[in-house]
């Protein structure tokens, strides 16, 4: 296993003399299906490791983060996540993009009494199996959340397209698989005809079969559950097979790396917590300090999302004065500051006591034919109405 020990270049020798360093663990994906989320999320964490080691640290200390990749697997993710808390011994341990992995890693985490500061992991059999662990905020909003903002935008597009017919094509993990009868039930609650639901095995590449049957179904929407391994494969079996449907709808963490340039990527719509071009001052400095460290912007929102998770991490511990987790959970609870993706607070989700950003955070896009993620609702942040192919 690559592990890289960081700390912020600017640390000074008074700051460092001072004690030993705070160490935080961050479990990430660094490989496999849910990479690009998982790299994305760890230049995330070095832009803001830099700015608080160069603003003193935590405590008078250096902060330092120690990475470990699950490999998108459960099976790695437990020996990682075990060998950072009992071998590394950090203080606190945040990341976490995967359901599957933070699902395996529960158990060890509930063992060890360890401070979970968590950005991913949307399926709510993660949600069921945080609920009793008194150290676990959830930064990510959880599917139901996710799906009440595509609910919200699909309504729009039954009134505005005649959009009626939905074809549902999910993966075969926790993350597309756990909530898909409750999918199946809102979406035929709110009126629309669920004409075709099929499960696939991501990153199989095989979806000649399942795009026949859709067309067999002739939806008007093809909304598809799965990661971003997924997106292209399912894009060119569309295109060979003539699919006709008003919009490709996908929910990956993350698309491919290219895939805005892509001519099959044109009119294909996803959902996203942040953008680029996302107007406020908190994204701007974002995005103006991200280009200044890496020399260009990613437009994957686990950047920002593992930004502010460690920047708020931080101003707990300095506000506990202490790494004492009961100090230090008290402080992250009162947590109220704006962010690239809005004001974040904590309050209660159906199961767990601190939950983040919810419903209201999520934007609806569109790849377009200049290579850009455009917001197409909700409407007051649209930048164009959505593009229909039917």
């Amino acid at each position: 296993m690559k592990r890289m020990l960081l700390t912020g270049v600017l640390v000074t020798l008074s700051m460092s003399s001072v004690g030993s360093a705070v160490k935080v663990g961050a479990l990430l994906p660094l490989s496999g299906a849910g990479s690009v989320s998982g790299q994305a999320a760890r230049n995330g964490y070095l832009l803001a490791l830099d700015e608080i080691n160069k603003a003193g640290g935590v405590l008078g200390r250096p902060l330092e983060l120690e990475f470990a990749d699950d490999g998108s697997a459960p099976a790695k993710a437990v020996p990682e996540f075990v060998k950072l808390v009992t071998v590394e011994k950090v203080d606190f341990m945040v990341g976490g993009v995967s359901s599957a992995t933070s699902i395996a890693i529960s158990g060890p985490a509930k063992q060890y009494n360890t401070f979970m500061a968590w950005i991913g992991a949307a399926a709510v059999p993660v949600e069921d199996a945080f609920a009793d662990h008194k150290y676990f905020f959830h930064y990510h909003p959880w599917s139901y959340y996710n799906f009440e903002a595509i609910l919200d935008y699909f309504k729009h597009l039954r009134g505005t397209k005649k959009a009626r017919n939905i074809a549902i094509a999910y993966e075969d993990g926790p993350f597309g698989s756990a909530g898909i009868n409750d999918t199946v039930a809102a979406f035929k609650k709110a009126g629309f005809n669920v004409v075709m639901t099929e499960k696939f095995k991501t990153g199989s590449g095989n979806f000649g079969p399942l795009v026949s049957k859709a067309k067999a179904a002739k939806p008007d929407i093809l909304y598809w559950v799965g990661y971003d391994t997924d997106a292209l494969p399912l894009a060119t079996e569309i295109k060979q097979q003539n699919l006709q449907v008003g919009l490709i709808y996908g929910t990956p963490p993350s698309w491919p790396v290219g895939f805005e340039k892509n001519r099959l990527a044109e009119n294909v719509g996803g959902l996203s917590l942040w953008l680029p071009s996302t107007p406020n001052t908190e994204s701007r400095a974002f995005v103006a300090a991200y280009k200044k460290k890496f020399g260009n912007i990613t437009e994957e929102y686990f950047a920002p999302l593992a930004y502010v998770n460690l920047k708020t991490l931080a101003a707990a511990i300095n506000k506990a004065g202490s790494t004492d987790k009961d100090k230090v959970a008290a402080e992250l609870a009162k947590t109220n500051v704006r962010t690239p993706f809005g004001p974040l607070t904590f309050t209660k989700s159906l199961k767990t006591q601190y939950q983040g950003f919810k419903a209201g955070s999520w934007l609806s896009f569109q790849y377009t034919d200049s290579d850009d993620r455009v917001p197409v609702f909700p409407l007051k942040a649209a930048k164009k109405t959505t593009s229909w192919s039917k």
